[in-house]
C-alpha cells in the first residue's frame, strides 16, 4: 500500500505517477548535492531547468496552453515528494507555481502566447513572485513600489525584498501601488528579466533554504508597455491575495515534506544507533518520542490533503488553507527538533542532514505568512468576521 491510501482521499492514477516522478527525481537528482548547494549557496539552474521541462514551474498551466494541467492535490503532493530530498528547490518550485497561476488565470490571449505557454513548456525555466518589501511582508497592502502612467504604458519605481528564486528567474510578477487611480489601487505586472532599471540586489544570506537564489530587486524608471498589467488596473493586490490559499496549501506541503525526510532519518538513526548495549529505539523515551511525531504528522498530511482536495472541489478555503499551514509548519519545527535530539551531540554536527534539514524548518513558520497571521485569519474565519 503506498503511504498516502492510508489517509482515505482518492488519489487518480495520474496524481500517484506524477508524485512518483518526483521522487525519483529528487532521490536521483536533487539529494545527492543538496548539503553541497546548501554549503555553498550555489542556485541549482541547471536542475531547475530540467523540473521546468518536466512541467514542474507552471503545474496547474492547462493543456491548452501547453501544461500539464494538474489539480491541487497532484501539485501539492509534487511539492511534498521534492522538499523531502531538496527543500531549497521545493520552495523555488512554490514561488515559480504561484507566479505561473496568477499568469494563467488572469492573462490575455497575447500574454498566453508572450509568458505562460513559454514557462509551461519549460523554455522560462523558474518564475519568481515579487510581492514582499522592505516594509511590507504579512502586511501586503503596505507595499511602497509604485506604478505610475508614463509612455503608453507603465513606469515602475521601488524595492522588492525576500523574493524567493530572485537570483535566476527570467520572469516575474511584480506587484505595485498605482497612486494614479487612488491610495488603494494596486497592480500587477510582468516584468522580464534584463528590462532596463530592472536589477538584482544582495542574495540574502539565510539560515536555511540557501541555494533557493533569495534576493533583492530594485527597480528604478521601469518602462513597461500596457501589454505588461496582468489582470485590470487596480486589482493587483486582489489578484495576489487570490493566489494565496493554494499557495498555503504548497508552503504545508513543503513543510511536511521536511518533516518526512527528518522522520525517516531519527527513526533510522534510533534503529542503529547503541547506547547502554541496546538500540536509541529500545528506550522508552525515543518510542515515544517516535509515536507523537509519527501522530503529529498524520494530522498535518489530512489538513493539507483536505485542503487541496476542496480547492479541488472550487470551494473557498481561507481557513483551512491556514489551518493546513499553521498545523504543518508548527509540527515540521516540532518533529525535526525531536528528530535532531534523538541524534544526540552528532545532530548538531553539519556531517548530518538533520543539521540541515533543522535550519531549513525555521522559516516555515514565517514566509506565506506567519502562524501568528494564520491564527488570526482562522479566527476569522470562526467568527464569520
Amino acid at each position: 500500500m503506498d503511504e498516502i491510501d492510508r489517509f482515505g482521499f482518492a488519489i487518480s492514477d495520474e496524481t500517484r505517477a506524477l508524485r512518483a516522478a518526483m521522487m525519483r527525481f529528487g532521490e536521483t537528482r536533487l539529494l545527492p548535492g543538496a548539503a553541497e548547494r546548501d554549503a555553498t549557496k550555489a542556485f541549482p539552474a541547471a536542475l531547475i531547468d530540467e523540473l521546468a521541462a518536466l512541467g514542474a514551474m507552471a503545474m496547474k498551466a492547462a493543456p491548452e496552453d501547453d501544461g500539464p494541467g494538474v489539480d491541487n492535490m497532484g501539485y501539492a503532493l509534487a511539492i511534498e515528494a521534492i522538499a523531502r530530498c531538496d527543500a531549497s528547490v521545493a520552495v523555488v518550485m512554490v514561488a515559480s507555481n504561484l507566479a505561473a497561476a496568477i499568469l494563467a488565470r488572469h492573462a490575455t490571449e497575447d500574454q498566453r502566447r508572450r509568458f505562460v505557454r513559454p514557462a509551461a513548456r519549460g523554455e522560462i525555466g523558474a518564475l519568481s513572485f515579487a510581492l514582499t518589501e522592505p516594509g511590507a511582508g504579512s502586511d501586503a497592502a503596505a507595499i511602497r513600489t509604485t506604478a505610475r502612467r508614463g509612455d503608453g504604458g507603465w513606469v515602475l519605481n521601488g524595492t522588492k525584498q525576500w523574493i524567493t528564486g530572485a537570483a535566476n528567474a527570467r520572469l516575474f510578477t511584480v506587484f505595485a501601488r498605482m497612486p494614479d487611480l487612488g491610495e488603494a489601487a494596486f497592480g500587477c505586472f510582468v516584468v522580464e528579466a534584463g528590462t532596463d532599471g530592472f536589477s538584482l540586489g544582495r542574495v540574502e544570506d539565510k539560515m536555511g533554504l540557501r541555494s533557493s537564489g533569495t534576493a533583492m530587486l530594485h527597480m528604478e524608471d521601469v518602462h513597461l508597455p500596457e501589454a505588461n498589467l496582468i489582470g485590470e488596473a487596480g486589482q493587483g493586490l486582489r489578484i495576489a491575495l487570490g493566489a494565496i490559499a493554494p499557495s498555503r496549501i504548497a508552503i504545508a506541503a513543503q513543510s511536511i515534506g521536511i518533516a518526512e525526510r527528518a522522520f525517516h532519518l531519527g527513526r533510522t538513526y534510533a534503529q542503529e544507533r547503541h547506547a547502554f548495549g541496546q538500540p536509541v529505539a529500545a528506550f522508552q523515551n525515543a518510542r515515544f518520542v517516535l509515536a507523537d511525531a509519527r501522530t503529529s504528522l498524520d494530522q498535518a498530511w489530512l489538513l493539507m490533503l483536505r485542503g487541496a482536495a476542496l480547492l479541488d472541489r472550487g470551494m473557498a478555503i481561507r481557513g483551512e488553507a491556514s489551518m493546513a499551514k499553521l498545523a504543518a509548519s508548527e509540527t515540521c519545527g516540532r518533529v525535526v527538533d525531536a528528530m535532531l535530539q534523538l541524534h544526540g551531540g552528532n545532530g548538531y554536527s553539519r556531517e548530518y542532514e538533520i543539521e540541515r534539514l533543522y535550519r531549513d524548518a525555521r522559516v516555515m513558520r514565517i514566509y506565506e505568512g506567519t502562524s501568528e497571521v494564520q491564527r488570526e485569519v482562522i479566527a476569522r474565519d470562526v467568527l464569520g468576521v
